[in-house]
């Protein structure tokens, strides 16, 4: 067929090797590669490649409860002397004889320098989140800067914090943290000090730190540059014709990778994504399901269904005060246009809540996989009893919300603005859909207008104010604090975006990252509550993971968890083979 013809023609010009080779991989998806940088990766593609170049301290074991040994070769434990009895000293001996992608050895004082870098370089103040994650852990703040900028901890403190014993990193947290040692596995992060350094990048010394701090993450030095211990290295990025390649690193301290070489391809069509699946241009392609049952129907593909995975599914966000002028309109409430705090009403967002039609998007967009959420924490999948459905489908009480809402103005008037969803999701355009239909329904004076988006909701997308966006959030390690802060604290990045605020949620979210195992739980019961009460976000399913692949593709599936990769449902492409 011509498409495929053109296809295998596009990859010929833009790769050193075609998908018909056993030794080379070509992964197409609707993405392109944004940054490798650790302290400042926060997009699912980007993480997808990166977990191939850079390593993490620890692996998670056969499930996402247990922890292994891996550039770490042992896990902290009160038993075997590596964590204090207080709960917070972590000593981690270093592995020996691994080997960056520059051929230098990795030493502890490299493990050190990648932490603290991940810490002070302050990218999560313009978009990545890596550094929230360790500062909560470490030192119980939420951001390195306060709002006037300045630093919450100082170098003297977080090089105490962090520090190299003998052949061991020593990191001493300031309260017991039961997420701790998740995140250390869940987060590839260790880089070459000595590369890094004369790449342009801090020096790790607290005279230049200030020059260093605080940077936009795209004025990284790393941003497209890499040099980790993982079995993959980068060696090409052609921006123009939107492809990343990676190549096997010979040295790697596991052995060689079977696969040699990895070519990840930005196609943002997804029906020419299915079509270089089918064909053989590539070899695994990113899907929405709804085209998951046409890729299991082809000659020479594999489905692989229900894999284990943290995605919360898709979110309706409500942003409290937008500054959007163009999506606000008259920025009045006349029918014309939205005023900025529009969303502020609960009224509203609940009516909202109750005009989208669940049923509707679960048998178009999931195609019936998935189960109900009633909230941003999966309590389910801690094996724990899920609470009751909040909102459901009922048009009579959006109706009766929607009359309450605005002293009942809004139902006289009307309104207008405008929806972001991510381009190039079939599933997000569908619940934008759903969404307007259901409104307009409701009161034909409702016009919800669809603006699709060309980046990541989690980091640029915010930039944007929209009043209102529907995004996707996968959990960064597993435990109910990647929700319950990413999500809810006033910290996260999705409540800074929609500038949600309550003194209440942010203690309770806190007290809980503290707690015991058994205070935790009903911690979390207690931030559910809150939720439905404050109502900032609607969660709709969360969905299953699932990978199409060439049938000659091993080494995916198979129900195992693994660690990160399962986290963000890609590809450890040590494991897989083709032949």
């Amino acid at each position: 067929m011509k498409t495929a013809f053109w296809c295998a023609a596009l990859l010929a010009a833009a790769s050193p090797a075609a998908a018909s080779s056993t030794d080379t991989f070509v992964s197409v998806a609707p993405q392109a590669l944004t940054g490798l940088d650790p302290a400042a990766i926060y997009e699912e593609h980007d993480l997808a490649i990166a977990l191939n170049i850079y390593e993490p301290l620890l692996a998670h074991g056969p499930t996402s409860w247990t922890f292994e040994p891996f550039l770490a070769t042992a896990v902290p434990t009160r038993e075997n002397g590596l964590l204090s009895a207080d709960g917070r000293t972590y000593s981690f001996p270093i592995r020996k004889g691994v080997l960056f992608h520059d051929g230098s050895a990795l030493i502890p004082e490299d493990v050190r320098y990648s932490l603290l870098r991940v810490m002070l370089s302050d990218f999560s103040q313009t978009g990545g989140q890596p550094a929230a994650m360790f500062l909560n852990a470490v030192f119980g703040v939420t951001a390195l800067s306060d709002a006037r900028g300045r630093p919450r901890i100082s170098y003297a403190q977080a090089a105490k914090a962090v520090r190299v014993e003998g052949d061991r990193l020593v990191v001493r947290l300031r309260q017991p943290n039961d997420t701790f040692l998740g995140i250390i596995s869940s987060w590839p992060f260790i880089m070459s000090k000595k590369w890094a350094v004369a790449m342009g990048e801090w020096d790790g010394e607290e005279a230049s730190w200030s020059r260093f701090r605080g940077r936009p993450a795209e004025a990284s030095k790393l941003r497209f540059v890499a040099d980790g211990t993982g079995p993959f290295r980068l060696e090409d990025r052609e921006a123009s014709k939107n492809f990343v390649v990676l190549a096997r690193h010979e040295g790697y301290w596991r052995g060689p990778a079977a696969l040699r070489r990895l070519i990840f391809h930005e196609v943002p069509g997804e029906m020419l994504r299915l079509s270089m699946l089918e064909s053989g241009d590539a070899d695994c392609a990113q899907l929405s399901r709804a085209s998951l049952r046409d890729a299991a129907n082809m000659p020479g593909v594999k489905v692989y269904d229900g894999l284990p995975g943290w995605d919360v599914g898709h979110i309706i966000a409500f942003n409290f005060k937008s500054g959007n002028k163009a999506a606000l309109r008259s920025g009045r409430l006349d029918g014309k246009g939205i005023p900025s705090d529009f969303f502020a009403d609960r009224d509203v967002r609940l009516g909202f809540a109750y005009a989208f039609d669940y049923e509707a998007f679960f048998k178009q967009a999931l195609r019936g996989q998935g189960h109900r959420a009633s909230g941003p924490l999966p309590f389910s999948i801690y094996n724990r009893r899920e609470p009751e459905v909040p909102f459901s489908y009922d048009p009579a009480r959006a109706a009766e919300h929607f009359k309450k809402a605005w002293g009942g103005r809004l139902w006289k008037k009307g309104f207008s603005t405008v929806i972001g969803y991510p381009a190039g999701s079939p599933e997000a355009h569908a619940a934008v859909e759903i969404l307007a239909s259901g409104l307009k329904a409701a009161n034909p004076a409702f016009r919800l207008d669809l603006h699709p988006r060309r980046f990541a909701p989690n980091q640029k997308g915010a930039q944007e104010d929209l009043p209102i966006t529907v995004q996707t959030y996968v959990g960064d390690y597993p435990d109910p604090d990647t929700f319950a802060f990413n999500l809810l604290h006033s910290a996260g990045p999705l409540p800074r975006a929609q500038k949600y605020s309550s003194r209440k949620m942010d203690r309770l979210v806190e007290a809980a990252r503290a707690g015991t195992p058994d205070q935790r739980e009903a911690l979390y019961r207690k931030v559910q509550d809150l939720y439905v009460k404050d109502i900032p976000q609607v969660e709709f399913y969360y969905p299953k993971s699932f990978q199409a692949v060439r049938a000659n593709v091993t080494g995916v599936g198979g129900g195992e968890w693994q660690g990160a990769f399962s986290l963000h449902n890609a590809l450890e492409f040590y494991k897989v083979k083709k032949s």
